[in-house]
């Protein structure tokens, strides 16, 4: 009995040292009142059942613990990065992916498969201060010169929150230049005014149908306004999508009645609108007399799925400058072209080279992929070729491109320049030897004629009237019969040819880039542009 009690005893002391319990289990009152075997035996549960509980808790606390951060370490499925679509990050930067062909689902937000070719690993981003912004051409509303009373949004609900775009200015067409901003929406989509003025329908059916407010051109459009009516900003529905669109295109009259850049920074309505994702350059080619090629594209970084993916754009802008191995710039930067502001359509053969096209309106109507493919005249077209004046050896060519939210991308490459020209690299079409280039670029239009300098050409007939003068012999009175040679000065008779300084017509030859007639629209004090039918604006 007593080793029982001196066990109970110390049973008892551990307990009480463990969960700082006193009260009955204490050795003080176990000698003066001997407990009886129920009472013990039940607390003894008591407290086992709470050192149950309590081991219990910390096992659930580590495994919520541990799931949680196996759910975060696990990768989201069917995300992007980065995902503005609720939150743009504008000041995030874009890190340029691995190129990891095998390893890329996307690029920017653009699909992989929507990309005209692979990410080019030789890619790099511009150091700082190697190339100035795309806008600070010095051109009159490159930036700025917002429209009065034209409020920031986007012509389609919401709009506030940023939209696709499915083309930008200056990309090609069958019968212009886009004129436009191409903005991603659904057939039947009601399109609103951004600006307060009077509607005014400038074609009321057909695929070019639209309407104009003010300093805007809402395109693709079944309007519901009839002209002079009264619209407001984000109130009056000027129309509706036509049915197998997919997009409506959004353009901008500038002061001088041309069309201007709808993204230009300052001055654009088209708000928010964000894009990290930097211009890819593909390999070039480059041709023995220093011409130069290259694709190029710009992703994007919000891409939204409709009846069609998202495509990539055009860029903005290509340039290239040439270096000489010791890092020496041996010739100034050379604009291919700059988009911020539309480029005649008589340029198109200088800007763009064979391969370069759009979609169409067919692929985005029937498919939902459509890739562009775009190829530029780094060299050769607007902008001089390569050199050949050089001494012979090793240089590095750098060719630039910009994106419309003024992102660029460097690409550099090694050219040889031999005694007898350039070595080729690449695939040079053989057709650009035979179509005007930068040489030769008064052959896409003819000379403009302008002021007086025209009729200085009838001055060449005035040279016969010299040779009349030499008859002059009256010295020679005796025969004042012969005097009649004077009557041959009628040649001064054929200065008829002052008929061919015609070609000051010619200058209608041009017009196909402008518009072809204005009318004085009286609700807005603003041109109303009456525009060819081969403009399309998308």
């Amino acid at each position: 009995m007593l080793a029982h009690a001196a066990n109970q005893r110390q049973g008892g002391e551990i307990l009480a040292r463990l969960l700082g319990v006193g009260g009955g289990i204490s050795t003080i009152g176990y000698r003066r009142t001997p407990p009886s075997r129920a009472p013990n035996a039940s607390r003894i549960a008591a407290v086992a059942a709470l050192v149950a509980a309590g081991l219990a808790v910390a096992s659930m606390l580590a495994l919520s613990v541990g799931s949680t951060a196996a759910h975060s370490a696990r990768p989201q499925r069917g995300t992007r990065a980065p995902q503005r679509v609720e939150h743009p990050a504008r000041a995030v930067p874009y890190a340029r992916p691995a190129h990891h062909p095998q390893a890329i689902r996307s690029l920017g937000g653009s699909p992989l498969e929507s990309l005209p070719f692979s990410p080019n690993p030789a890619d790099r981003a511009t150091r700082r201060g190697e190339v100035p912004s795309l806008y600070a051409d010095g051109l009159f509303c490159s930036t700025g010169c917002r429209p009065y009373g034209a409020e920031i949004g986007w012509p389609l609900k919401p709009f506030h929150r940023e939209h696709a775009i499915r083309a930008a200015l200056n990309e090609l067409r069958p019968g212009s230049l886009h004129v436009a901003v191409d903005i991603q929406a659904r057939d039947g989509a009601a399109v609103y005014a951004v600006q307060p003025g009077i509607a005014y329908v400038l074609a009321p059916s057909g695929p070019n149908a639209r309407v104009q407010v003010g300093d805007y051109v809402y395109w693709h459009i079944a309007p519901t306004v009839k002209t002079g009516a009264q619209a407001t900003a984000f109130q009056t529905v000027l129309g509706h999508v036509l049915p197998g669109y997919g997009h409506m295109a959004f353009s901008e009259l500038g002061a001088d009645g041309q069309y201007a850049n709808p993204l230009r920074p300052d001055g654009t309505v088209l708000e928010p609108y964000v894009n990290h994702a930097p211009p890819m350059i593909g390999s070039p080619s480059l041709a023995t007399d220093g011409q130069v090629i290259v694709g190029a594209y710009s992703p994007q970084t919000f891409v939204q799925q409709t009846t069609y993916v998202t495509p990539v754009l055009a860029p903005a802008a290509i340039a290239y400058r040439l270096y000489d191995f010791r890092g020496t710039a041996v010739t100034p930067l050379e604009w291919a072209f700059r988009g911020t502001h539309l480029l005649p359509w008589a340029e198109r053969s200088l800007i763009y080279a064979p391969g370069a096209q759009a979609p169409g309106f067919g692929c985005f109507a029937t498919r939902p992929l459509c890739v562009p493919h775009w190829v530029y005249r780094v060299a050769g077209g607007l902008a001089p070729p390569l050199p050949t004046t050089l001494a012979a050896g090793r240089y590095r060519l750098t060719i630039y491109a910009w994106d419309w939210a003024d992102n660029t991308t460097a690409l550099d490459a090694t050219v040889t320049l031999t005694a007898t020209g350039w070595r080729p690299v690449g695939h040079f079409p053989g057709i650009l030897f035979h179509v005007p280039g930068y040489f030769t670029q008064s052959e896409l239009e003819p000379r403009v004629w302008s002021g007086p300098a025209a009729p200085a050409t009838p001055a060449a007939p005035a040279t016969p009237p010299l040779a009349p003068s030499t008859p002059i012999a009256p010295s020679t009175p005796t025969l004042p019969s012969t005097p009649t040679p004077p009557s041959t000065p009628t040649p001064p008779s054929t200065p008829t040819p002052p008929s061919t300084p015609t070609p000051p017509s010619t200058p209608t030859a041009p017009s196909p880039p402008t518009p072809l007639s204005t009318r004085t629209a009286p609700y807005t004090g603003r041109a109303a542009t009456q525009y060819p039918s081969s403009t399309q604006p998308g």
